[in-house]
């Protein structure tokens, strides 16, 4: 279970000050597709350590969210919708 304490942490990470060789690879993570569908997100979890920073080779990767920004849902229709018209 993620409690405050843990978002608190995981979003407190200053990408310009933490050592990039010690976040956790996602380029080398495995799902493990043989787990239930509701134990998925722990495992996930517990092999990044931290779900909203990690790397990706060697690029560091901090993952943030604006409440006034447009859902991930509407950026990918919107991205959709202009790939099929051309643009």
């Amino acid at each position: 279970m993620i409690t405050s304490a843990m978002i608190d942490s995981f979003m407190s990470v200053n990408m310009e000050t933490v050592d990039i060789g010690k976040l956790v690879d996602i380029s080398m993570l495995e799902f493990d597709n043989s787990l239930p569908k509701e134990n998925r997100p722990a495992y996930v979890l517990e092999k990044l350590k931290n779900p909203l920073c990690f790397r990706c080779g060697e690029v560091g990767v901090k993952l943030e969210f604006d409440d006034t920004a447009p859902s991930v849902q509407e950026v990918l229709a919107s991205f959709m919708i202009r790939k099929k018209s051309g643009l």
